[in-house]
């Protein structure tokens, strides 16, 4: 049997790199690191721009598996309590990505709100390179190192 033509979608070029984003942003924000890895090039890169001694997930990690383990640190070193993804802007080669999000340190027990950007480059509807910028002092601070 034959599809009609209104019972087929075709989604391509930019609405089907957003569309890609907000699902692994999805993920994310379930908690599945796995699924939100995958969205990267197999040579692709995260980096949480910050001092490592503050918060040891900072710099760059290379490969979906680096990046999976080092995002389910962050998942489980800042639990994710509540967030909003205020904004997306997206071309075919580059996004950037600013979110509100509040988090719990299981260490301490505090909660603080923090505002994220991302910058991703792109290709072939797969990121290249992820970098996070965040205020990693208060992060350390929510954590109890400082």
């Amino acid at each position: 049997m034959f599809m009609s033509q209104s019972s087929l979608r075709v989604v391509s070029g930019l609405p089907f790199v957003r569309e890609k984003l907000t699902q692994l942003y999805v993920a994310r924000v379930r908690g599945d690191m796995a699924a939100f890895a995958a969205g990267f090039a197999v040579d692709g890169v995260f980096h949480l721009l910050g001092d490592p001694r503050l918060v040891p997930e900072a710099g760059p990690r290379c490969g979906r598996a680096a990046i999976q383990a080092v995002l389910e640190s962050l998942f489980r070193n800042y639990q994710y309590i509540d967030g909003l993804l205020v904004d997306m802007i997206v071309d075919l080669n580059a996004a950037v990505v600013r979110r509100h999000v509040t988090l719990r340190s299981p260490a301490t027990g505090a909660i603080a709100e923090f505002e994220v950007a991302e910058h991703l480059r792109l290709r072939d509807g797969e990121i290249v390179e992820l970098v996070q910028f965040m205020d990693t002092a208060s992060m350390a601070v929510l954590a109890g190192r400082i």
